[in-house]
């Protein structure tokens, strides 16, 4: 029986990780993200992306059907094609997260001394 519902919880968990994950709490169509996220906010407009004007949409999608609080590295390949190409040839499904080279909403390089500038 242990090894029943730990199958099931090992099944099962996952997805519900992933719909929890796409939950955002409700919003009005005038609320911008920055009423809530401020440091986020800041620090991605003072980066190149909120400089160039790319907004949190882009990544996180909207606040409804579509949000995406992590999201994964297909939300950069309409600009960044080569690069996400690049880290799906060298890195596994699980491990290819924006994260793992780049600081968080500065998307920033974590290994480049000039910050990735």
């Amino acid at each position: 029986m242990k090894r029943l519902i730990a199958f099931f919880v090992v099944l099962f968990l996952p997805l519900y990780a992933i719909a929890a994950e796409k939950q955002h709490i409700k919003t009005s169509e005038d609320q911008e993200c920055f009423d809530c996220h401020t440091a986020e906010t800041d620090l991605w407009n003072s980066g190149k992306h909120g400089l160039m004007s790319v907004k949190c949409v882009v990544c996180h999608g909207s606040t409804d059907k579509n949000f995406h609080a992590k999201p994964d590295i297909n939300r950069c390949r309409a600009c960044h094609w080569e690069k996400v190409a690049d880290v799906e040839k060298k890195l596994y499904p699980k491990e290819r997260k924006c994260t793992l080279c780049h600081t968080l909403h500065s998307v920033k390089s974590k290994f480049h001394s000039d910050g990735g500038k």
